[in-house]
This record gives structure tokens, C-alpha cells and sequence, in this order.
């Protein structure tokens, strides 16, 4: 029996447009976020985006992220060689976490108690 390579996913091109009014306080939120929660290369992209955006949520407050958060967000997997969603998907995660943080408990790696806490503060929201 031999064991498997692990596969990775193609590199998904960056957005084309920048923000310039706020790209740099995307890429602050996305740095911040990435202190506490950075990608780490044994989970799957799916925990290492809802990783990334729940700590986003926690520097930020708010899930209305600042214009051009995208690009630095797949900026820091690309950089460190974790599969990456394309953009299209990192906004379909921040969607979906938005509207139903607990669904996300069960991923590994996911920092339960602040997608709880979460689910709490976002149940007002609509």
C-alpha cells in the first residue's frame, strides 16, 4: 500500500481591483487576524478560510469587511502554501458564515467558542 501525495489545488489568480481607500486597512485586518489564526497546512481549506475569517470577525467586530479584504486574505495562503479558495468562494465563506456561523462547529481546527459567540452576536442582525 503507498501512501498518498498530498494534492493541492491549483493557485486561484488574485482579484484584479484594488481598493485604494481601503486596501490598507483590509490588509491590517487580514495581518491582525492572521496572528491568531493562521493557516496551517494539516486542515482543509475550508477550516483554514473559516480559521481565518472568524478571526477577522473577532479584530473587526463585523462581518462588513473592509473593500479588498479578499486579496490579502489569499495573499497570506498563497504565501504560505496552503490551499487557497479562489475569491469567488473566500465571499460564498464569509456569506455562509455570516448567515449560519454554526455550521462550521464541526470543522477541525475552527475556534468553536468564537464561531459560538458568533452565533450570539450575529442572531440580532438581518
Amino acid at each position: 500500500m503507498q501512501a498518498q501525495e498530498s494534492s493541492t489545488r491549483p493557485v486561484p489568480p488574485l482579484p484584479a481591483h484594488q481598493y485604494s481607500k481601503t486596501q490598507e486597512l483590509a490588509e491590517e485586518l487580514v495581518a491582525e487576524a492572521l496572528d491568531d489564526f493562521p493557516p496551517l497546512p494539516n486542515l482543509t481549506m475550508r477550516s483554514n478560510t473559516v480559521r481565518l475569517l472568524a478571526g477577522m470577525y473577532y479584530v473587526h467586530g463585523s462581518m462588513a469587511f473592509p473593500r479588498g479584504w479578499v486579496t490579502p486574505a489569499m495573499r497570506a495562503f498563497i504565501e504560505r502554501d496552503v490551499d487557497c479558495p479562489n475569491a469567488k468562494c473566500w465571499r460564498s465563506y464569509r456569506s455562509d458564515l455570516k448567515d449560519n456561523p454554526g455550521q462550521f462547529l464541526n470543522n477541525p481546527g475552527v475556534p468553536t467558542d468564537l464561531i459560538r459567540q458568533m452565533e450570539l452576536d450575529l442572531m440580532g442582525e438581518a
